[in-house]
């Protein structure tokens, strides 16, 4: 996986899988990607998506899905995860400004022009050649076409959460670094705690402890590219060691802290 700092910064994962399970997760960013061979299958919005060679994934933030390998010799993909910033910049500067968090049509689409679009945005993140200027300008020339091709242009994905799961997740959010409790959770809700569990999950696709791992390797993301030690940052996200972090990091990420690091 590789960061640039690219319009605000974006992460690129350039993999091939061969026996790769992902469990239900959620993205704090965009996701959107292109399989390049074999099929990923994957468990989303109710169903199961066989996406073959030349489908596009698109995932709104917070959308959880889960996945493996849908052929034997598994499969190959380009996904790039663009922060909402990212989106609503490159919306804003074609005037097509967008309201709230957008949904897509569908998780998998195809189109070959997208398909193509994708590929070359690889190749120039993968060129140590490529300018600032070459990059910023086939990002904000290809984004806007396909998002809206894409997406639910200015229709909102979120459905309001109730006060007391949105508190739930900020308490997560601000002690992600401490041992959470599932007794405490249930008090800041109000609630029983199988009420908390189903409620959150209907609001947040995962359940609470799902949830905080997720947190945990946003933030690990973040301090890692800082070149902390992962030893260090395992720590200070939450994580009993290196190795508790690093089985997280690649179940939900298909790549290891280290080779986070390293790219």
């Amino acid at each position: 996986m590789k960061h640039v700092g690219y319009l605000g910064g974006l992460d690129y994962l350039a993999a091939n899988y061969r026996k790769q399970d992902f469990p239900r997760h959620v993205h704090e960013e965009y996701l959107i990607g292109l399989i390049e061979r074999g099929v990923h299958d994957v468990w989303c919005r109710g169903e199961l998506w066989h996406a073959g060679a030349g489908s596009i994934a698109t995932f709104a933030p917070g959308e959880p899905h889960s996945g493996g390998a849908g052929a034997e010799l598994g499969w190959s993909q380009k996904i790039f995860y663009l922060p909402e910033h990212l989106i609503r910049h490159v919306l804003e500067d074609s005037g097509a400004a967008a309201l709230g968090t957008l949904d897509f049509k569908n998780p998998f689409q195809r189109s070959e022009h997208a398909a193509r679009g994708l590929q070359f945005l690889g190749r120039l993140l993968e060129d140590r050649y490529s300018s600032s200027l070459e990059i910023e300008e086939h990002l904000i020339g290809f984004l806007p076409q396909f998002i809206a091709q894409a997406s639910k242009l200015n229709v909102p994905r979120q459905k309001p959460v109730p006060p007391k799961f949105r508190n739930v997740r900020d308490f997560i959010h601000a002690h992600f670094d401490e041992p959470v409790q599932l007794d405490t959770l249930a008090i800041i809700a109000g609630c029983s705690k199988a009420a908390l569990i189903d409620g959150f999950k209907v609001h947040f696709g995962v359940p609470p402890n799902r949830y905080l791992i997720q947190v945990r390797i946003d933030e690990a993301r973040r301090l890692l590219r800082r070149d902390l030690d992962i030893a260090g940052v395992a720590a200070a996200v939450g994580f009993a060691d290196q190795s508790h972090l690093t089985r997280h990091f690649k179940a939900i990420l298909g790549v290891t802290p280290a080779r986070y690091v390293n790219a």
